[in-house]
């Protein structure tokens, strides 16, 4: 017996979005399958995680699937148009011989860098984070004055009203179905979370009592915890933290002696976006940790459906790297 074994470090994997959830356990399978010694030890739990994580993947892209149709398409170009149209003045604003209209771009593009605005976000996603920044525009005295002085305010008005038709467009689909489409991805998600943790507990319970004689451990064991690390950094990029209520994790120690840190799981749902690599339209800085879309970090509008997100990304699903969009059903109750 070994208790100062490697042990795979603990993350909240309750506090991630659909896609991003998607994404991290693919990889751990992955790097599981790359070690056929782990897999044949690891049995029938390994076995159970891979079916439930084909089932999650599975009904993930169905619901994709369901929501691809011509009029949401036609309505998201549209919108992605004026999107793209506002974000080009306003960066062309910030740039104008008139200091006037300058500062006041200035202005607009404080409040827009709140933002991660992206096309290639799912669309509810996107349809969230602009929302949020016409409502934020439209509430505040000097930013009106200054999409007056900039001759914004057009562009503004027609960014809203394309994004609200999307979105009215987009309620009128999912009132039919979310019901049925919630429950189902709820419940392949829960059980492919319950694998992933029944996995994470042999393989750090097999290193401990050093079961097979001569197997390494190590190696894997070095390889997840560099993967979970960087989706805990995904996760605390997004606000969610470290993924972890900051207490230690049971179970061992590490090779060097001390008790390795690690957060607890525990429920609830990370307002947070997939990991994309999608172009920014227009100017201004993307928040929210470069490249990973943060969306609708900040909440709904009141007319989303819960919390949890089942949109497509540039990346699509575990085994279907087909694009797409998707609706925001919650997954996280």
């Amino acid at each position: 017996m070994n208790i100062r074994a490697k042990q795979l470090a603990s993350l909240d994997v309750t506090r991630m979005d659909i896609t991003t959830a998607l994404g991290f356990f693919g990889q751990i399978k992955d790097i599981v399958v790359a070690n056929t010694a782990l897999t044949d030890v690891l049995s029938t739990v390994w076995t159970a995680f891979s079916t439930a994580l084909q089932e999650f993947d599975v009904a993930y892209a169905q619901v994709r699937k369901w929501m691809q149709t011509a009029d949401l398409e036609e309505l998201d170009k549209q919108r992605d148009t004026a999107l793209s149209a506002f974000l080009n003045a306003l960066k062309a604003m910030l740039s104008s011989p008139n200091q006037t209209k300058q500062t006041a771009a200035r202005y607009l593009s404080f409040i827009r860098d709140k933002y991660t605005l992206l096309s290639s976000d799912e669309y509810m996603k996107e349809t969230t984070a602009i929302a949020q920044m016409v409502q934020e525009m439209e509430g505040d005295a000097q930013a009106m004055e200054a999409l007056t002085a900039t001759g914004l305010d057009d562009w503004l008005a027609d960014l809203k009203a394309k994004n609200e038709a999307f979105l009215a467009k987009m309620n009128e689909r999912t009132e039919a179905q979310a019901g049925l489409q919630k429950g189902i991805v709820r419940e392949k998600r829960l059980a492919v979370e319950a694998c992933y943790r029944d996995v994470l507990k042999l393989i750090n319970a097999l290193a401990i009592v050093e079961y097979p004689a001569g197997m390494n451990y190590g190696t894997p064991i070095d390889r997840l915890n560099a993967e979970i690390e960087h989706y805990r950094q995904i996760l605390a990029r997004k606000g969610g933290g470290s993924g972890g209520s900051g207490s230690s994790q049971q179970g061992g120690t590490t090779e060097n002696g001390g008790t390795e840190q690690g957060g607890t799981e525990q429920g609830g749902t990370e307002q947070g976006g997939t990991e994309q690599g999608g172009t920014e339209q227009g100017g201004g800085t993307e928040q929210g940790g470069g490249t990973e879309n943060g969306g609708g970090d900040n909440g709904g509008n009141g007319q989303l459906i819960d919390d949890e997100d089942l949109g497509g990304d540039n990346g699509g699903s575990n085994n279907n790297n087909g694009g797409g969009n998707g609706v925001l059903i919650d997954d996280g109750e």
